[in-house]
């Protein structure tokens, strides 16, 4: 089978993977075909088309994005999603002939590729395939990111529009593919499943623990709870920060260590200069990423505690990876703090609660257990790509 990616976020360096190009690598192991055609979200609105081999081999179709700039922020977002996404589809039309592909898979929110969504189907490619992070633009808006009320509606009607175009969906938690049945409309006949996140779950190699909290300038022999990834909304940085202040009160030892960027970022500044339990470190290089990860005591995970769907954070797998234990602050009924607890290798408290994560951090780390069979154990049994290739499979198996 071939398949057509349509993706906003996929690498082609070989020592930064990401998810959608750990999928077409897996894919590209059971013997199909993969292309790619990669509206590359975050790179400068430049208006170029390039041609790469990814790292399995598979073609890639690159294009930067669109944007009128200099008209205010919300008509630079409203024309990047147009212009950006008519770019990709002309790029389509020019490099991929029609008729040869069997199947599509695209990532929400599928408006960012909503033009080469519909040139596929006019040309042919009756299988399409949904994979859902995140229920943009509810998700965007319960965070935070979408205030305004007739922005939210135009974006909900035209996903939907969207939604109606797939022949299957693919979910990352089974409380969201009961959440797509009630907030999104399924076409009838479509395939609804589910599958977790995935990554490589390999043992990374890394530096000393000494060795890394040196080079970083982290204390020695302090225990870390970490939080790595994008410093935005709706990632619970607040009770992450809050539970440092109560930490640092009480006289706890733990530090906070924050690493990446985002717009939150002042924000972290702000606590790290008046808590002397909050480190920030800026975004770093991947496999020094994983080597400060490996030199922690605890992964952080948490969401804001108003989320009707479920996150599901992919932070997790690196911790898991490193053999750290994870604290989970996620909403009320999730699933995902479930998939963790049959292995002993995490503590959940209620989303917002700062005062219980603060505990179960401290008593994480007083836990003087090697949890890396435990954490690789899970790694194998959850968070493994083949998993999600078989997911796929079974979805790209139903004819539209």
């Amino acid at each position: 089978m071939r398949f057509l990616f349509l993706a906003t976020k996929y690498s082609i360096a070989a020592d930064d993977p990401y998810m959608t190009d750990d999928l077409a690598g897996g894919l590209m192991a059971r013997g199909h075909e993969v292309d790619v055609l990669l509206l590359d979200w975050d790179a400068p609105t430049e208006g170029t088309v390039s041609v790469e081999s990814g790292r399995h081999g598979e073609r890639v179709i690159v294009v930067s994005p669109h944007a009128v700039r200099g008209l205010g922020r919300l008509l630079f977002r409203a024309s990047k999603f147009f212009l950006s996404s008519q770019a990709a589809a002309r790029a389509m039309k020019r490099h991929i002939k029609p008729g040869e592909h069997d199947a599509l898979i695209a990532w929400t929110p599928a408006l960012t590729v909503a033009a080469p969504l519909r040139r596929a189907i006019r040309t042919g490619i009756s299988r399409r395939i949904l994979i859902i992070f995140d229920f943009f633009p509810m998700s965007h808006r319960e965070a935070g990111m979408i205030r305004s009320p007739f922005v939210y509606r135009i974006a909900k009607w035209l996903e939907d529009r969207l939604y109606r175009t797939f022949t299957a969906f693919i979910a990352n938690l089974p409380g969201n593919a009961d959440y797509l049945r009630r907030h999104y409309p399924v076409p009838p006949g479509a395939d609804v499943s589910w599958s977790p996140i995935w990554a490589d779950i390999s043992a990374p190699v890394v530096r000393s623990r000494a060795v890394t909290r040196a080079r970083f300038g982290l204390p020695p022999d302090r225990p870390i709870a970490l939080f790595g990834g994008q410093l935005c909304e709706g990632r619970g940085i607040e009770q992450m920060l809050e539970a440092a202040r109560i930490g640092e009160a009480a006289g706890a030892p733990s530090l906070y260590l924050f690493v990446g960027e985002g717009r939150l970022r002042p924000m972290i500044e702000q606590a790290a200069a008046q808590c002397r339990a909050v480190r920030l470190l800026p975004a770093v290089k991947r496999a020094d990423y994983l080597s400060i990860a490996a030199a922690c005591d605890i992964g952080l995970v948490a969401t804001v505690q108003d989320f009707t769907s479920w996150a599901f954070p992919t932070k997790t797998i690196d911790y898991l990876r490193v053999g750290i234990p994870v604290v989970t602050a996620v909403e009320s009924g999730s699933d995902y703090p479930e998939l963790l607890r049959p292995y002993g290798i995490s503590e959940n408290v209620a989303s917002g609660d700062a005062a219980a994560m603060q505990a179960a951090v401290e008593r994480l780390a007083a836990t003087d257990v090697d949890l890396r069979s435990a954490t690789r154990r899970c790694l194998v049994e959850i968070f493994d790509l083949d998993r999600a290739v078989t997911a796929v499979l079974a979805a790209a198996a139903r004819e539209g």
